[in-house]
């Protein structure tokens, strides 16, 4: 799987994850913790027997974090929480519910980035079959089977679709002037000037016109 992540794409949260953990020094899974996270973003972490949930108060955050639960779900729990702290703004229970959603499906992103990085994934030693994989990130990044699962899941549809685009980009390059302009039909010529209106006006990129032929 290692000599897939060529085709890996990352995504701008992704990204961001990244590059919060490179400035503040996170590079191995055992610095992947409650207590070593929170103490480098200064924000006070507690459990009680309670739904996990992030607190605002007077501009200081804190997250709580369900005692109930065992410490690989807390932590995954946490994660998705302290996206809402880093990342959120707002009462849910005033927002809109498309809102809302866009800010859980946000957060549960960021669960799957932040807790099995691919800075960190890259490093090591991982099993060829997946399901010894999965087990094998399950304890290295102290998550359940059904985090490391959903995230070897995500790369692999992550790395089948830079593989399909690196090929469709490599088919497009080598039909470059084998096309004649002369010989589009009235509709294709329609379609084509249509498109290079959004793109001289920014509409539409050039990875977008490509998708869409």
């Amino acid at each position: 799987m290692f000599t897939l992540f060529t085709h890996y794409q990352t995504t701008p949260l992704e990204q961001w994850v990244e590059a919060l953990y490179e400035q503040h020094e996170i590079t191995t899974p055992a610095q992947l913790c409650m207590t070593h996270l929170a103490a480098k973003l200064r924000i006070w972490v507690y459990t009680m027997d309670m739904n996990s949930m992030a607190v605002e108060n007077n501009g200081q955050f804190s997250i709580n974090v369900d005692r109930r639960l065992s410490p690989k779900e807390q932590w995954e729990d946490f994660l998705h929480e302290l996206c809402h702290v880093l990342r959120h703004s707002g009462n849910q229970m005033a927002m809109p519910d498309r809102y809302v959603n866009w800010q859980e499906q946000d957060a549960s992103a960021f669960q799957l980035y932040a807790a099995i990085p691919l800075s960190m994934l890259k490093k090591l030693p991982l099993p060829e079959h997946k399901n010894e994989m999965i087990a094998y990130l399950s304890e290295e990044f102290q998550v359940t089977f059904r985090l490391a699962k959903a995230r070897i899941d995500q790369i692999q549809r992550r790395v089948l679709q830079g593989i399909l685009d690196y090929e469709y980009q490599q088919y497009t390059q080598s039909q470059v002037g084998k096309y004649d302009p002369s010989k589009w039909s009235d509709a294709t010529r329609l379609m084509m000037d249509k498109l290079g209106q959004l793109k001289s006006k920014g509409v539409l990129a050039d990875g977008d016109a490509n998708r869409i032929l």
